[in-house]
């Protein structure tokens, strides 16, 4: 309040006690007087008031601040021009895990590791020589008081508190711990690294895929030629043999690449077992023992991932002992109940187990082990067990660790069976299509139009080729206009620059839609390929493949829907 009106309200106060009180024997001047005296008591009264009030809200509003600053989300740290801090709120205290008494006095730099030291003396020198309002910042890992490190945002001023005064400069940091945000930027770094290697891999499986096509499939031709020389066969089917192996290998890089759905198929898993451990210990000096029951329940699944699965357990297990010793692998009818309490619907399954007797995994690291990057391996990548985890969980499947340090693991997966069909290899194969029917063959390369076209015609059917999408719809119109319309189609689904597959069945569909397309592609895991039939395809035919295969796929795909 100012001092004129300050005056003007006493001196009103005032007349109206005089005029509440009875005016004897008092002169005129004695009368001023007094009147003046009173003015002067209220005057000094009502000032005390007012400095009581404004004392009040300042406490409050000091209080109020103060709580504002102790508790503010970052660390606030006065320092002096030394370094030493001289105030410091509670969650700046909070984040050395400390005393408030064990920081104030101390120099901040003894809070910054070794490493960082030299950025965070050039980052204080900036502040006093430029003084300037605007925030500075500047990235450091500092040690808690247990020695622990974190990453922290140091954002600061520096300021004279009086003009001239070099002595009295303050610098004021505010300290902010970013470490889970540095970790989300590493993963996300490490995402778009992984996306980028995927697109490679994928793009590397594809143009495999299709050099495998044409070994494969001139094999299996070559194979047929030699049923009488025994010699040959066996060789052949050695050669067989690992471009299926080079095949897994491709479907690795495309679950690496993509993921994606399992394209499935019911199946005998005895061979699938065998093979693939035959192959992961290869050169290894840990041996193997093989567990497998007589009359084990089919599954659908799709044998690469199964196989992929299969495959890093083994070679985990075989890490586990790097001086030697065994690794067992079982295979046994399970018929799960609610007791089991595993995270599975009652009813039949085959459990897989790959046991070891190595070193073990610790209790705390047991529920880690599918999370991806995780590994306990020097030279591992934390991938292995984390597409194995994903491949099962698609096969609506479930994968249990038991383990003891020091005395081994014991992995078991668990996959939905077929109760009742229990068939031997040889029994599951289906004799050869024969006959007659004109196919379609569409795909960009020649090498492998030339293969498939070879095995069509030893199977007794007659091909005629496109090389992209366009030609095949001018070719599947001329035939139809002809009146010999094609009894099915084989469409690549990638043509570099030109019509694929997908767009070319669109098209063929409105000219005939009973035509009986086949999907193929070097993308094993591509969406049309696992979910063929929503695209109008009748089935798919994974790259490379054998002239069995072919035969198969075009069974279904042409006398099933006749």
């Amino acid at each position: 309040m100012d001092g004129v009106k300050l005056r003007q309200e006493a001196e009103a106060e005032a007349l109206r006690n005089q005029k509440n009180r009875a005016i004897e024997n008092t002169s005129a001047d004695g009368l001023r007087e007094k009147m003046e005296l009173e003015v002067h008591q209220i005057e000094l009264s009502m000032q005390n008031e007012e400095l009581q009030r404004v004392g009040l809200e300042n406490e409050l509003s000091r209080d109020k601040y103060r709580k504002l600053y102790d508790f503010a989300p970052v660390g606030f740290f006065t320092c002096g021009i030394n370094g030493l801090i001289l105030e410091v709120n509670r969650t700046g205290v909070a984040l050395f895990e400390v005393e408030k008494d064990q920081l104030l006095g101390k120099d901040f730099t003894s809070f910054v590791v070794a490493e960082h030291q030299h950025i965070f003396s050039l980052y204080c020198k900036s502040l006093w020589q430029m003084q300037i309002k605007t925030k500075q910042e500047c990235e450091l890992n500092l040690r808690k008081n247990d020695g622990t490190v974190f990453c922290a945002l140091v954002e600061g001023i520096a300021e004279k508190e009086q003009e001239n005064d070099e002595k009295n400069t303050l610098c004021f940091l505010a300290v902010k711990d970013i470490t889970e945000r540095k970790k989300n930027e590493e993963d996300k770094f490490s995402y778009q690294r992984m996306e980028s290697l995927g697109i490679l891999a994928g793009g590397i499986a594809h143009d495999f895929n299709n050099l495998l096509t044409v070994i494969l499939g001139n094999i299996s031709l070559f194979k047929m030629r030699s049923l009488k020389q025994e010699k040959n066969l066996d060789l052949l089917e050695e050669a067989e043999k690992a471009c299926r192996q080079s095949t897994d290998l491709t479907l690795q890089l495309l679950t690496f690449a993509k993921g994606g759905k399992p394209l499935k198929e019911v199946i005998s898993i005895v061979p699938l077992l065998k093979d693939t451990v035959i192959f992961a210990m290869r050169g290894s000096n840990v041996r193997y023992e093989l567990e497998l029951s007589d009359d084990l329940w089919m599954v659908e699944v799709d044998g690469g991932h199964i196989r992929q699965v299969v495959n890093n357990l083994v070679i985990n297990a075989q890490q586990a002992m790097p001086n030697g010793g065994t690794v067992s692998l079982r295979c046994e009818n399970k018929y799960l109940t609610e007791e089991e309490g595993l995270p599975l619907n009652v009813g039949p399954y085959l459990k897989i187990t790959v046991e070891d007797h190595g070193v073990g995994i610790h209790k705390d690291q047991v529920n880690k082990i599918f999370d991806p990057y995780f590994t306990t391996k020097a030279l591992g990548n934390g991938l292995g067990l984390a597409t194995s985890y994903s491949i099962v969980k698609r096969h609506n499947g479930h994968i249990r660790v038991e383990s003891e340090p020091g005395q081994g693991t014991a992995v078991s997966v668990y996959l939905p069976a077929i109760p009742g069909m229990a068939l031997s290899e040889k029994k599951a194969i289906e004799p050869f299509l024969s006959g007659q029917g004109k196919i379609l063959v569409m795909d960009d390369q020649a090498s492998i139009r030339e293969v498939i076209g070879g095995m069509l015609t030893q199977l007794g059917c007659e091909p005629a080729f496109a090389v992209d999408g366009e030609e095949a719809i001018l070719l599947y119109r001329e035939a139809s206009e002809r009146g010999e319309p094609y009894d099915a189609v084989i469409f690549d689904l990638t043509v570099p620059g030109g019509a694929g597959g997908r767009q070319a069945l669109e098209e063929i569909i409105k000219i005939d839609p009973q035509v009986k397309a086949i999907t193929s592609s070097g993308y094993c895991n591509d969406a049309i390929m696992t979910d063929f039939k929503k695209y109008g395809f009748k089935a798919a035919l994974p790259k490379p493949f054998c002239l069995e295969e072919l035969s198969r796929v075009l069974r279904n795909a042409v006398m099933d829907s006749v």
